[in-house]
C-alpha cells in the first residue's frame, strides 16, 4: 500500500479535486475523493457511481453533505482516474474486494450509508455482501438491476462484446471519439437534460484509453439474477429511485425485480431520466437525508 500525493493524471479543473487523493493497493492505483468530518462520530458515506462516469458524477450532493457526514466518492477501477487494473479486476465481485481492502485501508471499514448509481448501485449490493457489518441503508439511485432494453443494446453491443473489451479497441476508441458526437449522443440517450458543464467530464473521460477500457469491461461482466439472489438476503434497508423518463433502466422492468427480491424496499419514482444524481441534485439530497433522519427513528 502507498499513499501517494502524485495527483499529475488529474486535471486542475476536475470537479472536487481539492478532496481527491491517490493510493496503490493491489496494483490498482486508486483514485478517490475524501472529507472526513471533525466529528469522529458523524456517519460515513460512500459514493459509487455508474458505469462510464467517474467522482464527478456526486459533486454537488458530496459538497451539501459533507457539512455533517463523513463524504468518499471513489473513482472504479479502470474508470475515471483510477489506473492500472488488470481486466480480471474489472468484474464486479473482483471490484468489490478490492474496495473492501481501499475500505479497510483508509479506515473507513464499513461505511453507514453507500449510494449508487445505476451500475454503482449493483457494486454497492456486492461489496455490502462483503462487509463485516453491512451498510445501514443502500440507496440506489437509476438502479441497473435488470439488462438494458434492446435499443440500447444495439448501441452499446458492439462495446461489450468479448471480442471488442480489448486494449486495442479502447485505444481506437479513444482516438476517433473526440471526433464525432458520439458522447453526446450517448448522453442524450439517457433522457437527462445535462448542461455543457456537466458534459465535458464525460467528454474528458472518454478521450482516455483507460476509462474507455475499464467501461467495456466492467459492462460486460456482470450476473444480474445471481447478485439479486444473494442481495436479497442483506440485514439492511433498501431505497430505490427510478426515474419516470429513464430508457436506460425502465420502471416497467425494474419495478418488477425491486419487488420480487426487495419487498421492504422503499421505492421513489421521480420526474427524469437516467442521471438523476446529475440532473435533480435537489431532490436527490433531499431523499438522501430524509432516508438518514428516518434511520433514527
Amino acid at each position: 500500500m502507498t499513499l501517494t500525493s502524485d495527483l499529475s493524471r488529474v486535471p486542475s479543473h476536475w470537479p472536487n479535486r481539492q478532496f481527491s487523493q491517490s493510493m496503490k493497493l493491489s496494483g490498482i492505483n486508486w483514485h478517490f475523493q475524501l472529507c472526513k468530518h471533525q466529528n469522529p462520530e458523524a456517519k460515513s458515506i460512500l459514493f459509487i457511481h455508474g458505469t462510464g462516469a467517474s467522482t464527478h458524477s456526486w459533486v454537488n450532493i458530496f459538497n451539501h453533505l459533507k457539512a455533517n457526514y463523513t463524504v468518499l466518492a471513489i473513482d472504479l477501477p479502470g474508470h475515471g482516474f483510477s489506473r492500472c487494473a488488470q481486466k480480471s479486476q474489472l468484474h464486479i465481485d473482483e471490484i468489490s474486494k478490492q474496495l473492501k481492502l481501499l475500505l479497510d485501508t483508509i479506515e473507513i471499514p464499513s461505511p453507514n450509508i453507500i449510494i449508487g448509481h445505476s451500475a454503482g448501485t449493483n457494486c454497492a449490493l456486492s461489496l455490502s455482501l462483503l462487509l463485516a457489518n453491512p451498510p445501514e441503508v443502500i440507496i440506489g439511485f437509476n438502479p441497473s438491476l435488470v439488462s438494458p432494453p434492446s435499443s440500447l443494446l444495439f448501441f452499446l453491443g458492439p462495446l461489450i462484446n468479448p471480442l471488442m473489451t480489448s486494449g486495442l479497441t479502447a485505444s481506437l476508441l479513444a482516438a476517433s471519439i473526440p471526433k464525432t458526437n458520439m458522447i453526446n449522443k450517448l448522453l442524450d440517450s439517457t433522457n437527462s437534460i445535462l448542461s455543457e458543464e456537466q458534459r465535458e467530464p464525460y467528454r474528458y473521460l472518454f478521450k482516455e484509453q483507460s476509462h474507455i477500457y475499464g467501461s467495456m469491461n466492467f459492462m460486460a461482466a456482470s450476473d444480474i439474477p445471481l447478485l439479486l439472489s444473494k442481495s436479497s438476503l442483506l440485514q439492511t434497508h433498501f431505497v430505490f429511485v427510478a426515474g419516470k423518463q429513464d430508457l436506460w433502466v425502465k420502471q416497467s422492468a425494474l419495478i418488477p425485480i425491486i419487488k420480487k427480491h426487495f419487498p421492504k424496499a422503499t421505492v421513489y419514482l421521480e420526474e427524469g431520466g437516467h442521471l438523476l444524481p446529475e440532473v435533480s441534485t435537489n431532490r436527490s439530497i433531499e431523499i438522501i437525508e430524509q432516508t438518514i433522519e428516518q434511520l433514527a427513528t
